[in-house]
């Protein structure tokens, strides 16, 4: 794992670089992540950061190797006063970055701030096709809780969504 790589919550500093960041991944069409007509604009990206900087229950964490992003993990908690407990992620790992240990660094992160602000519980939704990630969650405790067949679109394709969480 390299020494220099920092995760760490996004600053107002990094719109640029989470911006090129989301647009490599977007531009990658990956059959395993939602598409996106355009990647989001420097101002969007902004808006991202400071609505999770203002929102003490969410994070958008980023992780960075030689002043570039190289991977990125944004949190929130669910709205309805009685799910308040639990919360919901979605991650990305740039291509060059994939297979080293980003995604873990990441989730660890996670965890700490779950347990700080008092979470109980972690849900994701992955595409039953992203058989990495499934792994990667599978090895952190995540359990499947759910299904949701033919929910996505790839091409002419539907793909199923697996629905999975952890409690922290």
């Amino acid at each position: 794992m390299p020494t220099s790589l920092a995760i760490r919550t996004a600053l107002p500093s990094d719109a640029d670089a989470l911006t090129a960041y989301i647009a490599a991944i977007v531009a990658e069409r990956l059959p395993v992540l939602f598409v996106r007509a355009t990647p989001p604009t420097l101002e969007q990206v902004a808006k991202m950061i400071a609505r999770n900087t203002a929102d003490e229950r969410s994070a958008l964490f980023v992780a960075v190797e030689k002043n570039a992003i190289i991977g990125m993990l944004d949190f929130s908690s669910l709205a309805r006063p009685q799910r308040r407990h639990v919360g919901s992620f979605g991650m990305s790992v740039a291509r060059s970055s994939r297979g080293r240990g980003i995604g873990t660094r990441l989730l660890r992160a996670l965890y700490a701030f779950a347990k700080e602000h008092g979470y109980r519980k972690l849900e994701l939704e992955v595409f039953a096709t992203n058989g990495p990630a499934i792994v990667l969650y599978e090895s952190h405790g995540f359990v499947h809780e759910g299904l949701r067949r033919g929910a996505v679109m790839v091409g002419e394709e539907t793909v199923d969504l697996l629905l999975m969480g952890k409690g922290v």
